[in-house]
């Protein structure tokens, strides 16, 4: 049984420790109610600029002729012999909670899943403890990214996806995909895989009285045009909406995970506090005691 002295330093060490983990969930607080504005506001802007990608893709008189852009018949004719690039979005630092450790289980599952569908799977990392825990085990690593850790901004995020880019045009892979903590609020957090590049249009349709017809559009000055200026923003949006998809997650993941650390603290602390008040009363019991025994002893 621990002494009053281990007891009441352990209760010392304990409330250190309470005080920590109170401060980095403030921290974590206040970064991610800046992280969850940031999301919000890019959220529509990643997805609209999709859309008018769409939008001018169906306007187009022939099948546009980019590499960053999947045909049908290429796609077809690729199937199972392609390399792809899978890019793992993870954080810097850990006392997160689940939100490395999803994402790496999720990459497990999903690459034991899928290594037949390619003729192979090579790991690229965002974040330092993707890359630590990979490294060491059988995968085959690719390209790591430390720079474009920390605070995410859109000039991290252009580096990345023109890293990506450059991967692809130049064939060195066929496709690359991002896994990733898409956030949707402070305690809840999912595993997201999204499809990078190439680019796969959807075909745009709308309803009218219950017929389905092909939207009508007048572009200046013509839709390649305004389609290529539109690809080259759309891969850096793209590829900053996920940084920031994860970055609002990590600090919502960490803030909870330091409010659950300070609860579970504050319990020891009682937990010890009693023990420690017990031994000492059983102490002052004891001395009692033997004040009473000694006196005893005396009139006798």
């Amino acid at each position: 049984m621990a002494s009053i002295k281990d007891l009441k330093k352990r209760i010392g060490t304990v409330k250190n420790t309470q005080q920590t983990t109170r401060a980095m969930k403030m921290v974590s607080a206040s970064k991610l109610r800046r992280s969850q504005d940031a999301i919000s506001n890019q959220r529509p802007y990643a997805r609209r600029i999709g859309d008018l990608i769409n939008q001018t893709i169906s306007l187009l008189s022939e099948p546009v002729n980019s590499p960053l852009i999947q045909q049908q018949a290429e796609a077809a004719e690729n199937a199972g012999g392609k390399k792809l690039l899978f890019v793992v979005v993870t954080s810097d630092r850990g006392l997160c909670g689940g939100f490395n450790a999803n994402i790496i289980k999720g990459t497990q599952r999903w690459v034991a899943a899928h290594k037949n569908d390619y003729s192979s799977i090579e790991l690229a990392f965002v974040g330092r403890r993707g890359f630590d825990f990979f490294k060491t085990k059988n995968f085959n690593i690719g390209p790591y990214f430390p720079e474009l850790g920390g605070k995410v901004t859109y000039e991290k995020a252009r580096i990345l996806s023109a890293n990506l880019v450059e991967l692809f045009t130049s064939k060195q892979v066929d496709e690359v995909k991002f896994i990733f903590n898409e956030f949707k609020n402070a305690v809840t957090q999912e595993v997201v895989i999204d499809n990078y590049l190439p680019l796969q249009p959807k075909p745009l349709e709308v309803k009218q009285g219950g017929d389905t017809v092909e939207p009508i559009y007048l572009v200046k000055p013509s839709p390649k045009e305004v389609l290529l200026s539109l690809l080259d923003k759309h891969f850096s949006i793209q590829a900053f909406r996920i940084l920031l998809d994860s970055q609002a997650s990590e600090h919502g993941s960490r803030m909870s995970a330091m409010e659950n650390a300070t609860k579970n603290a504050g319990e020891m602390i009682k937990k010890l506090t009693l023990q420690f008040n017990k031994q000492r009363q059983a102490g002052i019991t004891k001395e009692l005691l033997e004040i009473i025994a000694g006196s005893e002893s005396q009139k006798g």
